[in-house]
């Protein structure tokens, strides 16, 4: 494979024979120009020419990353839940496609995307949250690009995103749920709180749940479904990946707990009769629809302003049972599959806070062991002594 420099104007560029093409038998050529030096030039060639030898070479696309977003976009559709379909879509159209669209793609360069991050934040358009999603966005985006070839490389892999400041975790201790809970045992919407802090789900999985995925026999209840908006209107549908699929154990109390809110449940379904449009739910309107998110919040933050603990956000129930679990010495693993993390290591990163209390107790057991080891090394020495 061969090639040369040629020169017009104060610019350099590379012509490289690439063979023949098999149909036309027409000589191939590939030029490449725009460089500012003959020796600049000649580096490319040579670079160039060893990558088609290899053939490692990829033909960069020509498309501008405001139209290969778009395209993007489309293969996404069919792959997420449409609110994450949404959430990229905004993203795309709002901030990236404005500042960069007219970018070619395989020319994009990791100081540009910094650039538009900064300005992102140096003018308050968007929280550090909301523009590491779009670099999470990107991220995928130009790696998939460089995975199936359509990308020479990725270079998202050297753009340092925006740092996000940790927001300090709340959760209640198991002294301050108990007053909780006893305050708010009369409440409509007690289950809904009760259920989040002993099993950790998702407040969109406790309005999904179905007394049909509660084995009260096994003590068991399995994690199917979530109340999730999709195309501006809320429906109860399948959970978006493998990980929230789980089933989680259950105790007598919370046995008990769920069979007094089915009987309650009973008795209203019995006063309104054919009124009452039965949909199999747990948590449930007076007439047996699914319940609003903003609603169970609006009535959790109702119940804490009538008792004394500290306000937290409905989420941080779900924060306040990782708490009692670890408090518990319970291992991350399990921690994992109740939450229904993709992996462990979400887990640890973010409840690692939690996890250096049980370091004080390895220790103690690991000095226990080597010690005792010790005191039967030093009687199977006595015995062998004598």
């Amino acid at each position: 494979m061969k090639g040369h420099i040629v020169k017009r104007g104060d610019k350099y560029s590379f012509v490289i024979d690439i063979g023949r093409d098999p149909v036309t038998k027409k000589r191939k050529q590939k030029r490449v120009s725009g460089f500012t030096s003959e020796r600049k030039a000649r580096k490319a060639m040579i670079d160039m020419i060893a990558e088609l030898n290899k053939g490692t070479y990829v033909e960069p696309t020509v498309k501008k990353l405001g139209d290969y977003l778009k395209d993007w976009l489309k293969f996404k559709e069919k792959r997420v839940v449409h609110s994450t379909y949404l959430h990229y879509e905004g993203y795309i159209n709002n901030h990236v496609i404005p500042a960069l669209g007219n970018v070619k793609v395989a020319d994009l360069t990791t100081r540009q995307v910094e650039s538009f991050y900064e300005s992102l934040l140096d003018n308050e358009v968007l929280s550090p949250q909301s523009i590491h999603h779009i670099h999470r966005i990107l991220s995928n985006a130009i790696g998939r690009g460089a995975r199936i070839g359509e990308l020479p490389r990725n270079i998202m892999k050297a753009v340092e995103p925006v740092k996000v400041p940790k927001i300090e975790m709340k959760y209640w201790n198991m002294k301050e749920l108990n007053q909780f809970l006893s305050k708010t045992m009369q409440e409509y919407y007690y289950i809904s709180w009760y259920l989040s802090a002993f099993t950790g789900m998702r407040l969109g999985e406790i309005l999904g749940l179905k007394w049909d995925s509660v084995d009260f026999d096994n003590k068991v209840i399995y994690v199917r479904r979530a109340l999730k908006r999709d195309e501006g209107k809320y429906i109860i549908s399948e959970l978006k990946n493998n990980p929230s699929y789980r089933s989680i154990n259950i105790s007598d109390s919370d046995v008990f707990a769920l069979k007094q809110h089915l009987k309650k449940q009973k008795k209203l379904k019995n006063k309104l009769g054919s009124d009452y449009q039965d949909q199999d739910l747990i948590v449930a309107t007076k007439t047996g629809n699914f319940v609003l998110p903003s609603n169970i919040g609006r009535a959790f933050r109702r119940c804490l302003k009538q008792t004394n603990v500290e306000n937290i956000r409905f989420h941080d129930l779900r924060h306040t049972h990782a708490s009692m679990l670890f408090e518990l010495k319970v291992h991350p693993k399990i921690v994992q599959e109740r939450l229904g993390h993709s992996s462990i290591s979400v887990t640890l990163d973010r409840y690692s806070h939690m996890i250096p209390n049980m370091q004080e107790a390895v220790a103690e057991h690991l000095e226990s062991a080597f010690k005792k080891e010790q005191e039967n090394d030093e009687k199977d020495t006595s015995k062998t002594s004598m």
